[in-house]
């Protein structure tokens, strides 16, 4: 995968061509729907006028290209990876990948159908302090995890590119944000969850037409409980981003992420650059491009970023959505055999 075709080239889109210069990777075409943001990267990548396009149909997919990188907003994407396979052409899409669990589902079959690769970009997996946790927990007799806590706190309009969309989202710290905390989750412990009772509300002055902030309960298969609170309206003071705001009780040891540094048993563990410059989903973006082209040109899932690999995770956003619409428990082993019931 040496040729791309950039689609969404805003916001978290513009984080890619450094990945992409830095892994030679050559985007020879690009897609976005505002005119401004076409022409802009249009000049800065000197891609031709023909490989330009505004994403109103889906002739991009004829561009010869290896791959693509989708970072438009998910509403539409199932459609654009769908027409990217159908046309020979490898997949690396961001997070959330979708917005429903069926769509997920069609992109994983049309994958196979195709015998082509779907990679999801994790790139918080490649903060320092998660990494480090993940070797911690491999390497060393913490034993198992008992208690989980996850705090964010944030303000839900920092991410100005792609607020309209987000606006308008039901949960959208939910939808659009937590399933990276439940991604970290299954990757460091191995294990899945079991269960989720979940409640949202929107404070007054919240910017979000639907209920932006939400708290739960989930049980995990091996039996861990975690505390669960996303917040994208807090009103002012200190923020708790996607960078901290992790503490892990395990049997034999506590680690603890506070300001993007790790703590265990409350000594600090000092790491390369954490809390500064590693807390930039841009920089994360080279690392994990690596591995995902290794991934794609081998056709190996060697570090779990496959589509298969975020079944899991974007399960439990769905479920805990359903938790909130039905105000109830819901079982999260069983869901996805009776989607149709939510």
């Amino acid at each position: 995968m040496r040729k791309v075709i950039l689609l969404g080239v805003d916001g978290f889109g513009a984080q890619w061509p450094k990945p992409c210069r830095l892994n030679d990777v050559e985007i020879v075409a690009i897609v976005d729907n505002r005119e401004e943001a076409r022409l802009r990267m249009a000049k800065e990548l000197n891609i031709p006028e023909e490989n330009v396009f505004d994403g109103s149909d889906l002739s991009w997919a004829k561009v010869e290209a290896d791959g693509i990188i989708e970072a438009t907003a998910p509403g539409k994407r199932v459609e654009r990876v769908l027409a990217a396979l159908e046309n020979g052409k490898d997949v690396i899409m961001a997070k959330p990948p979708v917005l429903c669990l069926e769509d997920l589902y069609r992109i994983r079959d049309a994958k196979n159908k195709y015998g082509k690769e779907v990679h999801v970009a994790t790139q918080k997996r490649y903060f320092p302090a998660y990494r480090r946790i993940k070797n911690i927990i491999e390497n060393e007799k913490l034993g198992k995890l008992v208690y989980a806590d996850i705090n964010l706190r944030v303000d839900g309009t920092y991410w100005k590119s792609g607020f309209a969309w987000r606006k308008k989202l039901p949960y959208p710290s939910l939808v659009d944000g937590s399933i990276h905390h439940f991604d970290l989750l299954h990757w460091w412990t191995g294990a899945n969850f079991a269960d989720v009772l979940a409640t949202s509300w929107n404070p007054e002055w919240s910017p979000f037409d639907n209920n932006c902030d939400v708290s739960a309960i989930y049980t995990m298969d091996n039996g861990a409980t975690v505390n669960y609170t996303s917040r994208w309206s807090m009103k002012e003071g200190p923020v708790i981003n996607y960078f901290e705001g992790i503490r892990l009780e395990f049997q034999n040891g506590v680690l603890e992420v506070i300001g993007g540094k790790l703590y265990q048993n409350g000594r600090y563990i000092p790491l390369i650059a954490d809390g500064t410059t590693m807390m930039d989903t841009g920089e994360l973006n080279i690392y994990i491009m690596s591995d995902m082209l290794k991934s794609i040109e081998d056709k190996k899932d060697y570090y779990k970023t496959s589509v298969e690999n975020h079944i899991e995770p974007f399960s439990v956003v769905i479920a805990s959505v359903a938790s909130i619409m039905n105000a109830k428990k819901i079982d999260i082993t069983t869901f996805q055999d009776h989607l149709a019931e939510y």
